[in-house]
Parts: C-alpha cells; structure tokens; sequence
C-alpha cells in the first residue's frame, strides 16, 4: 500500500507548473549552474526538470497492484483524516477495502474439515502398486479410486476419509499403500446481508469462517453492527458473533466455518455507549444487552497510569422519563460498577496531574547541578531553590536556557529560509536575469543554504534569571516544562569580534570601550563588510541592530557578548535577498553564540 502526501502531490503540482516553460536548460542556465557545488547543482538540476518523471512515478503508484485498496470515501484523505469520530470501536479496522473477492485455496486444512462436492484430492499409491492421480469429489459425494472404484465420502471429516481409504486400500491391494492430500479446496457462495459495507453474495473458501467472510467483503457500515452479527442457515439463526470477542480479547471463540448457503445478517447498531477521559482507549463502543459499566471499563482498556484510585467516575444517562441526563458518581471499586449499561450513556474519568512527572537538567555554576525532578506547577525558582542556587561564580546574565519545542519551531524556520532561498535562486536562472562574471560568486549564498539545513538548533528561550527579579515579578518565573536544560556560566571577562573583519578575535572586555573600539582591535572591517549590517549578541540571546557612524559610540557591551559584522548583500539585490539573507545570518550567529556559551562550560 503506497500513500502519496497532500504535501507532496501539491510540492509536485507546483514544481510542474514552475518548470512547464522551462523544459530544458540553456546554455546561459548551465553556465550558472556550474557555479554550483555538486550537491546543490544537482538538487536544483532535479527540481528543475523532475515534472514528467514526478508524473510518471505517480502514475505507477496509482498502477501498483494490491489485494487492498482504500475505500473509495476514503481514497483522497490521510490516514488521521480517516478516523470516524462518531462511529463504535472496531469500524475503522475495515478501513481497506478488498480489490478482489476471488476464494483463497492456499490454506492450511484441519483434520476436522468436512469433505464435500468440489474438493479435488491427490491420491499417492506406492508398494506393490505406484500410481498418483487427482480425484475430484462429486455432487453425491464420490471419490472414483482407481482399482478400487468409488467410494463415498459424503460426511466425513478429511482426517476419517483418510482413515478409511487407507484401510480399504490395505485390504484391497496386498503391499500397497496410500498418501493422501487435499490438493484443491471447493469453493462456497455466502451473503452478506443487512448493514454490510458491501452486501451481497461472496464466493469464498470452504476454509471460511465469519471472520474472514467479513474481512473479504470490506466488513460493516458505520451503522452496521459488529457484535449481534447473525449467522442464519437453513432459515434458522444457528448462531451470533461477536467480532468483540476477536478485536479485543483475541478469541475465535464465537466464530464459526461457514457452509454453502449461508447468510451473514449484520443488524443496525442497537446500543452505543461513549467512554472519554483517561481510559486507555477512549472512544464510542458498542455493548450488548446486559453488559455493564464494569465490563466497558474493560473493553476500554482500563484507566491510564495516571488515574489515581480516589478519582471517581462519571456516568451520564438519559432519564427518558424527563428527557434530561442525569450525572451518577461512583467510586472505583464501587459495587454499583455492576449496573446495566443504556444506551446513549456516556462514561468518564479524570486524571491526577500530580502523578505526571518530567525531569530539568541543570548544568554550570549551580550549587548542586544535575536532573531535577518536576512537581506540577513547579517554576525555574522552585527548581533553582532545590538545587541550592547559584555559586558565587556565576553569571545568570549570560545564562542558556533551553526549551524542545522552542528547537522544533527554529529548526522549521531554518528549513523554510533555505527552500525560500533555494527557489528564489530557480527563479533567478530559470528567468535568465542573473548574469554569471568572475567577481559574482555563488558560493557563499549555497554554503548558506547548506548550513540551514544542517543547522540543528538548541532552542534558545531568551529569559531572565535573575533571583531578585523571580521573586519579585510572577510573569518572569515561568513554569518549567519536561526536557529544559539550563546552563549557568562563570563571569566572562571577554567580547567576540567575528564575521567580515580582518581578524575575527576574542578580545578582553573593558567598560570604557564601544562597538567601534572592538572591530577597530580584530583590525577593521574588511573589504566584503556590510557597514550597515553590525549587529551585538548580548549574553542573554537577545540582539540588537547597531549602525556604526561617527555619531554612535556609546553601544552598551556587556562581558560575554559577540559583534557580529555581516557581509555585504548588494551582490544579492538583483535577485531580491537582501532582506532575507540579514535576518537568517542573525538566528545562525545567535545559535553559535550559544553553543559557544554552552562550550565554554
């Protein structure tokens, strides 16, 4: 079974209708392409002209042949799109549809399986007498033996028809003996009555029971029902299954071998009840007659881990006599749990998030660094208290703190810039407006896009952890989530100088020194500087944007930042990057500084 994304079918769509004009490359494209590093050129090569064999791949899929298919309600959707949110337990698990309905002969036989007209056996004599044929049963029930002539086998089982040809053989040719196999099985014809997906009459194997009948026939319909099914033969209900009993409990207990001629009548669902909460397997279910709050606590799965004893549970019922619900409360092991389930009853239970634990991994200048356990409702104080604080080294203004879903989003952000980056580029050559010359390189905007997608960013979550300020101010103890890290450094007594400088330097802080002071000590900007583009990393993560001019000295450098000089971008305004290459250069130096705080740790 292939799935094809709606994201990719749209990302092909779009690829398709960017390239139509653009089939080929031309020699001016080429000639740009070739600036490219392998990998890239490559890639963008693909991209370019992957539109026909996009559609041809797809076109295969689509031929690919299987004996499932999706029902064709829910041919155009995803698999999470699938789910029927109002219908019982145990409809989706016949979500895929049969493409065939042609019996199955490759099974397994039992000793217990009944012979009948239709059935081919493979006779193997051997001793005095060597001889193998095939034999067919026939509509009276012979089997025509050679040298014995026929015998009737109308009844039996295979292991007593075994039994008895091979005694008759013994008895009837001295020396010889026999083996004897079921070569083919006949086939039967049954119906599918009632609420079925697909009903009418199935042509299966005589190895067939009401399970597989159901499998093969694309099983029940949202109303159909999957645990009064009924199983009629000779006009009389020789039996009920319940498909219950198979999904839930793993027992073939109620399922039965179908005969020729049988009906599998599947009823309207006649009592549904809803379970929500905390059960371990929420959802809507069907119950027969009888079954009680106990037993669909058990259908559900029981409760989650969470579900403390002392939590009750709540049962809302239809009083049909005010035409109102009534709200019942029961303990856990409460002897009421044995009442009568109705339908349209809805069962819940809550959960005790106290129980829920996470754990927060301290590192640096902590009193007592390490893995803290948290308490609901713990924020970053509680968990500096229980670690002791900090020590008398550390630097709280420089602090990395260190969030997973914060990583996940900037990760996104970073792979969103480098395909914006990329298909800006296929534009820019597939429209022939960039000019290729020796002094215009694309080597610097590729690495960039290299680097984004392989840039796997801490999640950084700027944030104040100053204790005076915690105690002080609710809004910046934030509470503490499951996986944060925190990372407290010594007192730096040192400000980075990087990017397009002379020299890219470490140099001593002094607070009688500005911006200008340090890039003028890693020996000036270099000729590839953006003058315009400096920007200052503080400690803390955040940056800030700082023009260097005659008239702006008094930038504010605290220990542990890092200036930032950026490259010029005017190469890049022919094809519109400026304002998207300065913002992703910022992130990508924010995440180095960071790691090199971490680092230094």
């Amino acid at each position: 079974m292939y799935k094809i994304k709606k994201s990719f079918i749209f990302f092909c769509i779009t690829l398709t209708l960017h390239f139509i004009a653009h089939a080929e490359v031309t020699p001016a494209q080429k000639e740009m392409l070739e600036n490219l590093p392998a990998d890239q050129r490559n890639s963008l090569l693909e991209k370019m002209t992957q539109a026909e064999s996009l559609k041809e791949e797809i076109d295969e899929v689509f031929e690919e042949e299987s004996s499932l298919i999706k029902r064709p309600e829910y041919k155009d959707l995803e698999d999470d799109e699938i789910k029927c949110e109002e219908c019982i337990y145990g409809y989706d698990f016949f979500k895929f549809a049969p493409t065939t309905f042609a019996p199955v002969s490759n099974i397994p036989v039992s000793s217990d399986y009944a012979l009948g007209p239709g059935d081919k056996l493979l006779i193997s004599y051997f001793g005095s007498e060597n001889k193998e044929t095939e034999v067919y049963v026939s509509r009276e029930g012979i089997v025509a033996l050679p040298m014995l002539g026929p015998v009737n086998v109308i009844g039996l089982t295979f292991e007593n028809a075994t039994e008895y040809i091979k005694r008759k053989v013994k008895t009837e040719l001295i020396g010889t003996d026999v083996s004897i196999s079921l070569k083919d099985l006949r086939s039967i014809n049954v119906y599918l009555l009632g609420e079925a997906y697909n009903p009418g009459q199935f042509t299966i194997s005589a190895l067939s029971t009401v399970t597989n009948a159901l499998f093969v026939s694309g099983g029940v319909n949202e109303s159909g029902s999957l645990r009064n099914i009924e199983i009629k033969r000779n006009n009389e209900t020789i039996a009920k299954y319940d498909f219950y009993d198979f999904l839930l409990k793993g027992s073939l207990s109620s399922d039965i071998r179908l005969q020729d001629g049988d009906i599998i009548f599947i009823p309207f669902i006649e009592n549904k009840v809803k379970v929500g909460g905390y059960f371990k397997r929420p959802g809507f279910y069907e119950f027969i007659e009888g079954e009680t709050i106990s037993d669909m606590i058990s259908l559900a799965g029981g409760f989650q881990q969470d579900v403390m004893p002392n939590i009750d549970i709540e049962v809302s019922t239809i009083d049909k006599t005010s035409s109102t619900r009534k709200l019942s409360y029961f303990k856990q092991s409460s002897s009421e749990l044995k009442k009568p389930l109705n339908d349209g009853d809805y069962i819940n239970i809550a959960s005790s998030q106290k129980t829920i634990a996470g754990t927060i991994v301290l590192k640096g200048e902590i009193t007592n660094p390490g893995e803290y356990v948290i308490q609901r409702g713990d924020t970053i104080l509680d968990i500096l208290n229980r670690a002791g604080g900090y020590t008398s080294e550390s630097y709280t203004t420089g602090s990395v703190f260190l969030r997973k879903s914060v990583a996940e989003m900037q990760k996104q952000a970073f792979l969103r810039s480098a395909e914006q980056l990329e298909l800006t580029l296929i534009d820019t050559i597939t429209q022939g407006e960039l000019v290729v010359s020796n002094q215009f390189s694309l080597a610097p905007l590729t690495e960039l896009i290299s680097r984004l997608r392989e840039e796997e960013p801490l999640g950084r979550q700027i944030v104040n952890l100053d204790k005076l300020a915690l105690k002080t101010d609710p809004f910046i103890n934030f509470p503490v989530q499951d996986g944060d890290k925190l990372f407290v450094p010594k007192r730096p007594y040192s400000v980075s100088v990087v990017g397009e400088v002379l020299n890219s330097s470490t140099l001593p802080f002094s607070p009688n020194m500005n911006i200008n002071d340090y890039i003028d000590l890693a020996g000036g900007l270099n000729e590839n500087a953006d003058r315009e583009k400096i920007f200052i990393i503080y400690p803390d993560g955040k940056s800030k944007l700082s023009k260097r001019s005659l008239f702006n000295q008094r930038d504010n450098v605290l220990p542990g930042s890092t200036i930032v000089v950026s490259r010029d971008s005017k190469p890049w305004d022919a094809i519109k990057l400026t304002t998207i290459i300065t913002p992703i250069l910022a992130d990508l130096a924010t995440s180095a500084a960071a790691i090199a705080a971490i680092s230094d740790n």
